[in-house]
């Protein structure tokens, strides 16, 4: 089982670090880029985080 681990400064207070994980074999997610936000959703349960979008990162879990 392969999972990915996102997680970012919460858009709004720079000083709450917010995480999100997703299972590639299983969920269907979807990354989106504005200007200052980055949002990653997990499309399959409906999860999501907005981060700023410097902070943004992910890290292979599995």
């Amino acid at each position: 089982m392969a999972k990915l681990s996102f997680s970012g400064l919460k858009y709004g207070k720079s000083d709450v670090e917010i995480k999100l994980m997703v299972d590639i074999q299983n969920d269907w997610f979807e990354v989106t880029h504005t200007n200052e936000v980055s949002q990653v959703m997990n499309k399959s349960t409906g999860e999501y985080i907005q981060v700023y979008r410097n902070t943004l990162k992910f890290e292979v879990v599995s």
